[in-house]
């Protein structure tokens, strides 16, 4: 007998490869249509994920988030499904003209010197950035959450795809690898928001005390690469052809030693988050358990007859 979790592992399975084969072709006014229609229904029924996810975007907007802004959350995550489903079929022209980068110059210079580890939330769409990155030169090196042989196989052979080279959360070495990637003279990009490995610093951010990962700073530090916060969005724009992502750099943030260091160097990347996703907050998809709150946060429906 098929246990229910292997079941919804076989279900994820056949939507992205049903997507992959369909889904990319859908227009994107079509897409648009459909991702608000969506949102609408998903916020109207907030189950447990929805939920979380409320609570999450009320910390991070530092308002509690009306269903308008759930609407919004949930009309980006669409955008993004839709995109990954969508990016095997995009010319280069296509993927690169999507990028609208932001403060460009520190990713390049460090490129070509000190070499660079970019720390990202889960926002916007991190595979568009790294495929952007691919075509502009700066071959990408990532880390994926292996949840599932099946599964993390089709994940690799997608990036893949766009040029990066992924290696699993679960590899050993898997800081001293990223290094010699780094000196391999490849990009390092890495997810920085939630901790998967249980081996994370205690941060605030957006005023509330967090773990996450310390692997980017360990990364940098170690390879003696520059380290740089990085944040994708939308911006607020609406899906349409032609429709661009904003990749918004930070400065670099300075190594420093020890384990204080440690936590000021991943504390100051926080700060990045935070300071760009409090005013992009709909583009923070994040519907994991995250913040030492309760699962829910009241409704906020006072600009709801607005939305």
């Amino acid at each position: 007998m098929v246990s229910r979790s292997e079941a919804r592992r076989r279900l994820v399975r056949a939507a992205y490869r049903l997507g992959w084969r369909h889904g990319g072709r859908l227009p994107e006014p079509v897409v648009r249509v459909l991702g608000a229609l969506a949102a609408r229904v998903v916020v109207a029924r907030e189950g447990e994920h929805v939920g979380r996810l409320r609570t999450n975007l009320s910390v991070m907007s530092g308002r509690p988030a009306d269903d308008r802004l759930l609407r919004a959350g949930i009309a980006s995550y669409v955008r993004t499904f839709w995109e990954v489903l969508a990016l095997p079929r995009w010319s280069s022209a296509d993927v690169v003209d999507r990028v609208d980068l932001v403060n460009g110059p520190v990713v390049h210079e460090a490129f070509g010197t000190t070499g660079a580890v970019i720390a990202l939330p889960h926002s916007g769409n991190w595979d568009l950035a790294g495929a952007w990155a691919c075509l502009s030169g700066m071959p990408v090196t990532s880390v994926a959450e292996q949840l599932g042989a099946d599964e993390f196989a089709a994940f690799l052979a997608f990036r893949e795809g766009l040029g990066m080279e992924i290696l699993s959360h679960r590899a050993p070495g898997l800081v001293e690898t990223l290094v010699e990637h780094v000196h391999r003279g490849r990009l390092v990009c890495l997810m920085a928001d939630r901790n998967f490995s249980g081996r994370g610093v205690e941060v605030d951010l957006a005023g509330k005390r967090v773990t996450m990962p310390a692997g980017p700073a360990e990364v940098a530090r170690r390879s003696g690469a520059a380290l740089i916060p990085t944040v994708a969005h939308y911006g607020g724009q609406p899906l349409r052809r032609g429709a661009r992502m904003r990749l918004v750099l930070g400065p670099v943030v300075p190594a420093q030693p020890g384990d204080d260091g440690l936590v000021a160097m991943v504390q100051a990347c926080a700060d990045f988050f935070t300071a760009v996703l409090s005013d992009h907050a709909e583009d923070w998809h994040l519907l994991q358990p995250f913040f030492d709150l309760p699962a829910r946060v009241p409704r906020d429906r006072t600009t709801e007859a607005a939305a």
